[in-house]
Protein backbone atom coordinates (compact mmCIF):
# COMPACT_ATOMS: atom_id res chain seq x y z
CA UNK A 1 0.00 0.00 0.00
CA UNK A 2 1.29 3.44 -0.90
CA UNK A 3 1.98 5.80 1.97
CA UNK A 4 0.55 9.31 2.11
CA UNK A 5 4.01 10.74 1.36
CA UNK A 6 3.61 9.67 -2.27
CA UNK A 7 0.78 12.19 -2.59
CA UNK A 8 2.56 15.05 -0.82
CA UNK A 9 3.28 17.95 -3.14
CA UNK A 10 4.63 20.50 -0.69
CA UNK A 11 6.53 23.28 -2.42
CA UNK A 12 5.87 22.08 -5.94
CA UNK A 13 4.57 24.58 -8.45
CA UNK A 14 1.44 23.43 -10.27
CA UNK A 15 -0.16 25.16 -13.24
CA UNK A 16 -3.83 24.32 -13.82
CA UNK A 17 -5.30 25.34 -17.17
CA UNK A 18 -9.04 24.99 -17.49
CA UNK A 19 -10.70 27.68 -15.46
CA UNK A 20 -12.09 28.01 -11.93
CA UNK A 21 -14.77 25.32 -11.98
CA UNK A 22 -15.37 21.64 -12.73
CA UNK A 23 -12.40 19.28 -12.78
CA UNK A 24 -9.83 22.06 -12.78
CA UNK A 25 -11.24 23.64 -9.61
CA UNK A 26 -11.34 20.25 -7.89
CA UNK A 27 -7.71 19.64 -8.90
CA UNK A 28 -6.72 23.05 -7.51
CA UNK A 29 -8.31 22.22 -4.15
CA UNK A 30 -6.61 18.82 -3.98
CA UNK A 31 -3.24 20.35 -4.89
CA UNK A 32 -3.62 23.05 -2.25
CA UNK A 33 -4.51 20.46 0.40
CA UNK A 34 -1.25 18.66 -0.38
CA UNK A 35 0.96 21.72 -0.15
CA UNK A 36 1.45 22.66 -3.78
CA UNK A 37 1.77 26.25 -4.93
CA UNK A 38 -1.02 26.70 -7.44
CA UNK A 39 -1.44 28.89 -10.51
CA UNK A 40 -4.97 28.58 -11.87
CA UNK A 41 -5.52 29.88 -15.38
CA UNK A 42 -8.84 30.71 -17.00
CA UNK A 43 -10.99 33.28 -18.82
CA UNK A 44 -13.35 34.43 -16.03
CA UNK A 45 -11.66 37.03 -13.84
CA UNK A 46 -14.29 37.14 -11.07
CA UNK A 47 -14.51 33.37 -10.66
CA UNK A 48 -10.74 33.06 -10.79
CA UNK A 49 -10.49 35.56 -7.95
CA UNK A 50 -13.07 33.65 -5.91
CA UNK A 51 -11.19 30.35 -6.30
CA UNK A 52 -7.82 31.90 -5.51
CA UNK A 53 -9.29 33.54 -2.39
CA UNK A 54 -10.68 30.17 -1.32
CA UNK A 55 -7.31 28.47 -1.77
CA UNK A 56 -5.48 31.22 0.09
CA UNK A 57 -8.05 31.14 2.88
CA UNK A 58 -7.14 27.48 3.34
CA UNK A 59 -3.46 28.40 3.69
CA UNK A 60 -2.24 27.71 0.17
CA UNK A 61 -0.02 29.89 -1.95
CA UNK A 62 -2.10 30.52 -5.06
CA UNK A 63 -2.38 32.95 -7.93
CA UNK A 64 -4.89 33.45 -10.73
CA UNK A 65 -3.84 34.26 -14.27
CA UNK A 66 -6.46 35.62 -16.63
CA UNK A 67 -6.31 34.12 -20.12
CA UNK A 68 -9.29 35.28 -22.13
CA UNK A 69 -7.95 33.94 -25.43
CA UNK A 70 -6.12 30.84 -26.57
CA UNK A 71 -2.98 31.01 -28.65
CA UNK A 72 0.77 30.50 -28.47
CA UNK A 73 1.40 34.08 -27.35
CA UNK A 74 -1.15 33.72 -24.54
CA UNK A 75 0.44 30.50 -23.31
CA UNK A 76 3.90 32.07 -23.35
CA UNK A 77 2.58 34.99 -21.31
CA UNK A 78 1.01 32.55 -18.82
CA UNK A 79 4.29 30.67 -18.50
CA UNK A 80 6.23 33.87 -17.86
CA UNK A 81 3.65 34.96 -15.29
CA UNK A 82 4.01 31.70 -13.39
CA UNK A 83 7.81 31.92 -13.47
CA UNK A 84 7.72 35.47 -12.14
CA UNK A 85 5.29 34.82 -9.27
CA UNK A 86 5.78 31.19 -8.24
CA UNK A 87 8.90 29.89 -9.95
CA UNK A 88 9.54 27.02 -12.34
CA UNK A 89 6.49 24.78 -12.85
CA UNK A 90 6.85 21.16 -11.74
CA UNK A 91 3.31 20.06 -12.62
CA UNK A 92 1.08 20.98 -15.54
CA UNK A 93 -2.62 20.13 -15.71
CA UNK A 94 -4.38 20.89 -19.01
CA UNK A 95 -8.05 20.36 -18.20
CA UNK A 96 -10.32 22.22 -20.62
CA UNK A 97 -13.90 20.97 -20.28
CA UNK A 98 -16.34 21.40 -23.17
CA UNK A 99 -19.44 23.46 -22.59
CA UNK A 100 -22.54 21.35 -21.89
CA UNK A 101 -24.42 23.47 -24.42
CA UNK A 102 -21.81 22.85 -27.08
CA UNK A 103 -19.91 25.41 -29.10
CA UNK A 104 -19.73 24.05 -32.60
CA UNK A 105 -16.94 22.04 -34.18
CA UNK A 106 -14.27 24.71 -34.55
CA UNK A 107 -14.76 26.30 -31.14
CA UNK A 108 -14.78 22.93 -29.37
CA UNK A 109 -11.63 21.73 -31.15
CA UNK A 110 -9.84 25.05 -30.64
CA UNK A 111 -10.64 25.29 -26.92
CA UNK A 112 -9.81 21.63 -26.29
CA UNK A 113 -7.27 20.08 -28.66
CA UNK A 114 -5.55 23.19 -30.02
CA UNK A 115 -5.30 24.77 -26.56
CA UNK A 116 -3.77 21.56 -25.19
CA UNK A 117 -1.17 21.55 -27.97
CA UNK A 118 -0.28 25.19 -27.28
CA UNK A 119 0.07 24.54 -23.55
CA UNK A 120 2.39 21.57 -24.11
CA UNK A 121 4.45 23.61 -26.56
CA UNK A 122 4.81 26.42 -24.02
CA UNK A 123 5.62 24.45 -20.86
CA UNK A 124 7.40 21.26 -21.91
CA UNK A 125 10.69 22.87 -23.02
CA UNK A 126 11.28 24.30 -19.53
CA UNK A 127 10.47 20.96 -17.91
CA UNK A 128 12.78 19.02 -20.21
CA UNK A 129 15.55 21.53 -19.61
CA UNK A 130 15.16 21.06 -15.86
CA UNK A 131 14.93 17.29 -16.25
CA UNK A 132 11.80 16.94 -14.15
CA UNK A 133 8.07 17.43 -14.52
CA UNK A 134 4.68 15.77 -14.80
CA UNK A 135 1.88 16.66 -17.20
CA UNK A 136 -1.74 15.53 -17.03
CA UNK A 137 -4.26 16.24 -19.78
CA UNK A 138 -8.01 15.76 -19.85
CA UNK A 139 -9.54 13.88 -22.79
CA UNK A 140 -13.31 14.52 -22.83
CA UNK A 141 -15.84 12.25 -24.50
CA UNK A 142 -19.51 13.04 -25.08
CA UNK A 143 -22.54 12.78 -27.34
CA UNK A 144 -21.22 15.06 -30.09
CA UNK A 145 -18.49 14.37 -32.67
CA UNK A 146 -16.46 17.49 -31.82
CA UNK A 147 -16.02 16.52 -28.17
CA UNK A 148 -15.06 12.97 -29.15
CA UNK A 149 -12.57 14.30 -31.69
CA UNK A 150 -11.00 16.39 -28.93
CA UNK A 151 -10.84 13.38 -26.61
CA UNK A 152 -9.14 11.18 -29.18
CA UNK A 153 -6.84 13.96 -30.30
CA UNK A 154 -5.74 14.90 -26.78
CA UNK A 155 -5.00 11.25 -26.00
CA UNK A 156 -2.86 10.81 -29.12
CA UNK A 157 -1.15 14.19 -28.66
CA UNK A 158 -0.26 13.48 -25.03
CA UNK A 159 1.14 10.06 -25.89
CA UNK A 160 3.24 11.63 -28.66
CA UNK A 161 4.79 14.15 -26.28
CA UNK A 162 5.18 11.60 -23.49
CA UNK A 163 7.39 9.46 -25.71
CA UNK A 164 9.23 12.54 -26.94
CA UNK A 165 10.21 13.81 -23.47
CA UNK A 166 10.55 10.53 -21.56
CA UNK A 167 14.36 10.48 -21.78
CA UNK A 168 14.43 13.97 -20.26
CA UNK A 169 12.71 12.78 -17.08
CA UNK A 170 9.31 14.30 -17.84
CA UNK A 171 6.07 12.28 -17.71
CA UNK A 172 2.78 12.92 -19.51
CA UNK A 173 -0.48 11.05 -18.92
CA UNK A 174 -4.18 11.38 -19.74
CA UNK A 175 -7.45 11.24 -17.81
CA UNK A 176 -10.26 10.10 -20.10
CA UNK A 177 -13.59 11.50 -18.91
CA UNK A 178 -17.22 11.93 -19.87
CA UNK A 179 -18.37 15.25 -18.35
CA UNK A 180 -20.75 14.48 -15.52
CA UNK A 181 -21.03 16.41 -12.27
CA UNK A 182 -21.03 13.16 -10.28
CA UNK A 183 -17.59 12.15 -11.59
CA UNK A 184 -15.77 15.48 -11.28
CA UNK A 185 -13.92 14.45 -8.11
CA UNK A 186 -13.07 11.06 -9.63
CA UNK A 187 -11.47 12.75 -12.63
CA UNK A 188 -9.65 15.24 -10.39
CA UNK A 189 -8.24 12.51 -8.13
CA UNK A 190 -7.10 10.52 -11.17
CA UNK A 191 -5.27 13.61 -12.38
CA UNK A 192 -3.68 14.15 -8.98
CA UNK A 193 -2.57 10.52 -8.85
CA UNK A 194 -0.94 10.68 -12.28
CA UNK A 195 0.97 13.84 -11.30
CA UNK A 196 2.15 12.46 -7.96
CA UNK A 197 5.13 10.29 -7.04
CA UNK A 198 2.71 7.39 -6.66
CA UNK A 199 2.68 7.24 -10.47
CA UNK A 200 6.39 7.94 -10.93
CA UNK A 201 6.82 4.99 -13.31
CA UNK A 202 3.79 5.86 -15.47
CA UNK A 203 3.91 7.80 -18.69
CA UNK A 204 1.96 7.71 -21.98
CA UNK A 205 -0.85 6.14 -19.94
CA UNK A 206 -4.59 6.82 -20.02
CA UNK A 207 -6.78 6.42 -16.94
CA UNK A 208 -10.42 6.02 -17.92
CA UNK A 209 -12.91 7.40 -15.38
CA UNK A 210 -15.83 7.40 -17.77
CA UNK A 211 -17.42 4.40 -16.05
CA UNK A 212 -18.82 1.26 -17.61
CA UNK A 213 -21.91 2.87 -19.17
CA UNK A 214 -21.39 4.62 -22.48
CA UNK A 215 -24.84 6.23 -22.45
CA UNK A 216 -24.59 10.03 -22.33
Amino acid sequence: MLGSSYFELKGRVAVVLGGPDGVSAAVCRMLAERGARVAVVGPDEARLADLVDELRWGGAEAIGILAEETGAATMDAVRLGVLAELGRPDLLFVLPCPSPSGGGWQRTVDSGLTATFQALQAFLPGMTEAGVGAVVTLAPYGPDPATNAVGGGVTALTRHYALLVADAGVRANVVSWTPRESTVDDAAFAALYLASDAAASMTATTLDVRGTSMRW
